[in-house]
């Protein structure tokens, strides 16, 4: 499977340059203005944005194809091209007004998030008063609005049971540096903090419609790719990018080896490095093809029919965490084969295998719930959730 593009085809070209920016994003705890302009500059974020703002509406499998190598290239940059870059397709289920909001006079703003309910969005005339804190908003220095969580409460104060989705440009919510971590430390995923804001109703997306595929964008986007399950398109975004890392953690154990080669050839690694050597790139290599292969199925689904069928939609979410463990695993394989040279603070080995097992604990990666639900699946013919 090959997916490129000419925005990705940038990025490549400059691949020297984001790959040694990597070490100021990780000093300055966020992207660095020199990573973000390389992304901005080759318009990779509007890989999945609609036409009609500027977008270029790809197959979803050139959207995973960049995640992929950018995060060989950048840690920092491809978990912040998955994680912004997707929100350019989720804009596109809002209504028309709102992505007149963001994009009416430039296609290149970005949006960051935290979906997570911690916010209270109080009804009100015409919208919703918002208050809250949300972690995890990677990449939102460089962004201009944000989506986050929020569930409802009525005029006297009093929960409703409905959870909402809400844009919000960057007047109305502070950033706090709270992004001190161990791992994806230059993906500056910073706190959201909102006090008492207005958000218009055509801002605010209801969750429970978001799961039906009750898309009020449909209205003016009625490419295939908007209406795609939110859940099926939108994991690839927080699995890619670590699998992308997986294969640079991989990619340095099999340099340390043949560095080592070049000085005598006869000295082969002994044969337990190079069977650990092969299952990882096994892992990595499965690891993405079932990720590309899920969505492809996805994708020319939702062109044959109106409802995409139950048996991908589970087999989406399954194999998702399958790749997460394949990605992990492969990452764990390069790490113990490195050598002594892995565990060294100048080793970009070290810090992308770091990187994988932050990565690894984003809420949607966590295996328990999906595969819990998966094999319920498979009893019973029933999903676990609808999404």
């Amino acid at each position: 499977m090959h997916f490129r593009h000419d925005s990705l085809d940038a990025i490549l070209s400059e691949g020297k340059r984001l790959q040694e920016s990597e070490a100021d994003c990780i000093e300055e705890r966020k992207l660095s203005v020199d990573t973000a302009k390389i992304l901005r500059d080759a318009g990779i974020m509007r890989l999945l944005q609609p036409k009609r703002y500027g977008g270029f509406e790809t197959d979803p499998g050139v959207f995973n194809a960049a995640m992929y190598e950018i995060a060989r290239l950048s840690s920092s940059a491809g978990w912040v091209t998955g994680v912004v870059g997707v929100h350019s397709w989720h804009l596109g289920l809002f209504p028309d007004q709102a992505q007149k909001d963001v994009w009416g006079e430039d296609p290149d703003v970005w949006i960051s998030s935290s979906y997570s309910p911690a916010g209270t969005a109080r009804i009100v005339p015409g919208g919703y008063e918002l208050t809250g804190r949300w972690g995890f908003s990677s990449g939102s220095d460089h962004c201009d609005w944000v989506f986050v969580g929020a569930m409802v409460t009525d005029k006297n104060g009093q929960r409703t049971g409905q959870q909402l989705h809400l844009l919000l440009p960057r007047a109305d919510y502070t950033i706090d540096d709270v992004w001190f971590t161990s791992g994806l430390s230059g993906t500056g995923s910073n706190d959201i903090v909102v006090d008492s804001a207005f958000v218009p109703e055509h801002r605010v997306h209801d969750v429970e419609d978001l799961y039906a595929e009750r898309y009020p964008g449909n209205e003016v986007n009625t490419a295939r790719l908007y209406r795609l399950p939110w859940y099926t398109l939108f994991v690839n975004a927080v699995v890619v990018p670590l699998v992308g890392m997986s294969r640079r953690v991989v990619d340095e154990a099999v340099g340390i080896h043949k560095s080592r080669l070049a000085i005598d050839a006869t000295k082969l690694p002994h044969p337990a490095t190079l069977a650990r050597l092969a299952e990882a790139d096994f892992e990595v290599d499965t690891a993405y093809r079932i990720l590309q292969a899920d969505l492809a199925d996805a994708y020319a689904a939702v062109e044959r029919v109106e409802n995409l069928p139950m048996e991908i939609r589970q087999r989406t979410k399954r194999d998702h965490i399958a790749a997460v463990g394949l990605a992990v695993s492969a990452a764990d394989k390069g790490y113990q084969v490195g050598g002594p040279r892995s565990i060294s603070t100048s080793s970009p080995l070290q810090a992308v295998w770091r990187d994988v097992h932050a990565g690894q604990h984003h809420a949607v990666n966590l295996p328990d719930k999906v595969n819990h639900e998966y094999g319920q699946y498979l009893l019973t013919g029933a999903p676990g959730a609808l999404y």
